[in-house]
């Protein structure tokens, strides 16, 4: 049912004051509170209604509360499950789905906008830089005695070195006053 609907004139009256009183606000938040409003209104006659209302207080001063509520539920700021998950992918990811899961995990440190571009870029190359050097020790023991040693580097530095980027990641997700869009430095 519509906020104007099947109420009297005094409800009625009350209800287009708060609308405007409402007006600034989120489109959300605006539509739950003239409703639950007309709601406690409707069916009420004439002078249950200047009770009602008089209980209720100032259009004003709802439309400010249901804002203060409103804003400081935005000042929340990011949840901190993306950089979890990013984290976590780019450090098992290496394993569970070999080299296409830590490429899911970068492309997921690219494609943030809660990081600042200097910071996914240092991210990135870090991460890169760690299975190129575990590559190159793969390759450098190979054929030798010591193959074990490379085998060995290839498994663990991607998973230490990982934690270290997903770490420094997690630690900057999201600062206070970084520039999120600007280009790379």
């Amino acid at each position: 049912m519509k906020p104007f609907e099947s109420q009297n004139e005094v409800a009625g009256s009350y209800l287009k004051e708060l609308q405007t009183a409402l007006r600034d606000g989120a489109p959300q938040v605006r539509d739950e509170v003239l409703n639950d409003i007309a709601d406690t209104l409707r069916g009420l006659d004439v002078d249950e209604t200047r009770v009602r209302i008089r209980e209720l207080g100032a259009p004003g001063t709802i439309a400010a509360d249901a804002m203060a509520e409103t804003a400081s539920l935005e000042d929340t700021g990011p949840s901190r499950a993306y950089p979890i998950i990013t984290s976590v992918a780019l450090i098992v990811g290496w394993y569970l789905v070999p080299v296409l899961g830590w490429v899911a995990g970068l492309i997921m440190v690219g494609a943030s906008q809660h990081w600042s571009s200097r910071v996914r870029r240092n991210g990135i190359l870090a991460s890169v830089a760690v299975i190129v050097v575990s590559t190159i020790g793969l390759f450098a023991f190979r054929g030798t005695d010591a193959w074990l040693a490379g085998v060995i580097i290839f498994s663990v530095l991607p998973f230490l070195g990982n934690i270290f980027v997903a770490d420094y990641l997690r630690r900057r997700w999201a600062l206070p006053g970084q520039d999120l869009v600007s280009t790379a430095r």
